[in-house]
């Protein structure tokens, strides 16, 4: 991967571009997927609720994910040791994850827009696409890092080596929108 470079225009807003090698395209396609079909999922198993149906306000789950690396990307509202009263991650993740989910689809899917459908290595982003791709970059890191490995020693150095790769991406892109 080439490192993301910011194009200035004269009358245009500035856009960011980097081309990647075709395998890190498929790569980094087959992520996206992974970690939109995992957040649709969690979506979808959402117990239904009578009162929400009726006021028309979404509900979802009131409890954490079991598998770690959704876990990771849906953390709860609070950290270990502060003091809770009467469920209150419970409610704040029954009214919030839905949108918060929302919001990591949306990213994902100007990922995939980006990356396109006909394999191309380029990628251009405008401002706001650089910020989702960041994001979504972001998201695909802390999804495949909590992940569980099988298959060794080998295995783990694997996925250490996509993190490192996912979060040389990520930072390539936060340096080039910040002018670096």
């Amino acid at each position: 991967m080439q490192p993301w470079k910011k194009k200035k225009g004269l009358m245009r807003a500035a856009k960011y571009s980097c081309v990647l090698e075709p395998m890190e395209r498929e790569v980094l396609g087959d992520l996206s997927a992974t970690v939109s079909e995992a957040l649709i999922k969690r979506a979808q198993s959402a117990p239904k609720d009578e009162l929400a149906e009726m006021t028309g306000i979404p509900s979802g789950h009131k409890d954490a994910p079991e598998d770690p690396s959704l876990a990771r990307l849906l953390p709860d509202f609070e950290r270990d040791g502060d003091e809770e009263y009467d469920g209150d991650n419970s409610l704040l993740r029954s009214l919030h994850e839905n949108d918060i989910t929302k919001a990591k689809l949306a990213n994902l899917q100007v990922l995939n827009h980006a990356l396109g459908p006909d394999g191309g290595v380029t990628v251009t982003a405008t401002e706001e696409e650089a910020q989702s791709w960041a994001a979504a970059l972001n998201d695909i890191r802390l999804f495949v890092a909590a992940g569980e490995v099988r298959g060794g020693e080998q295995a783990v150095q694997d996925r250490d080596n996509l993190v490192e790769w996912l979060a040389f991406n990520q930072d390539s892109l936060l340096s080039a929108m910040m002018g670096n």
